[in-house]
């Protein structure tokens, strides 16, 4: 943990993670149709305050900061680069059923170096999966989420799914 924090000072968590996200067009004539260009994705989660850290210490995505409903938190802001996604703390027996089912994928500059160096911090990858379209290795969540790392080469890989 000590690691990740030192790194983050020094813009390390970009670096650990170096997620590549679409940015929104910055002219509203660029838009076409009703869509700004930006997404939210929310994991459903048992227990933000448990899952917040777990993402923010074991797998270096930044923490933004917390909802609050009477002083409790309900609800996580994280940030991958300019991605921003949410956990949230399932709130009816419909949302409780997704936790755990869930999964959503990172893009990352080098995927091989970034699974060794959450292996020496205590994560625990699933092996390097090789495809036509990415390479890619999943980590899942305290909830059983998979959280998907990965990478496409051009000169590898018959399509880039980014």
């Amino acid at each position: 943990m000590r690691w990740l924090r030192n790194q983050r000072a020094v813009g390390g968590v970009t670096a650990l993670l170096a997620v590549t996200a679409c940015a929104p067009p910055t002219e509203p004539d660029q838009q076409t149709g009703p869509f700004t260009g930006q997404v939210k994705p929310v994991l459903y989660v048992a227990d933000v305050e448990t899952s917040a850290p777990f993402f923010r210490d074991v797998l270096g995505f930044e923490f933004l900061g917390y909802s609050n409903t009477n002083g409790t938190p309900y609800y996580a802001e994280m940030a991958a680069g300019s991605l921003k996604f949410g956990l949230h703390n399932a709130m009816n027996e419909k949302q409780e059923g997704w936790i755990g089912h869930q999964r959503i994928y990172f893009r990352v500059r080098d995927v091989r170096e970034l699974r060794s160096q959450l292996i020496s911090h205590g994560a625990s990858p699933g092996e390097m999966i090789e495809t036509d379209w990415m390479d890619m290795f999943i980590v899942r969540d305290l909830d059983g989420h998979e959280i998907v790392l990965a990478a496409t080469d051009p000169a590898k890989h018959s399509i880039d799914p980014w």
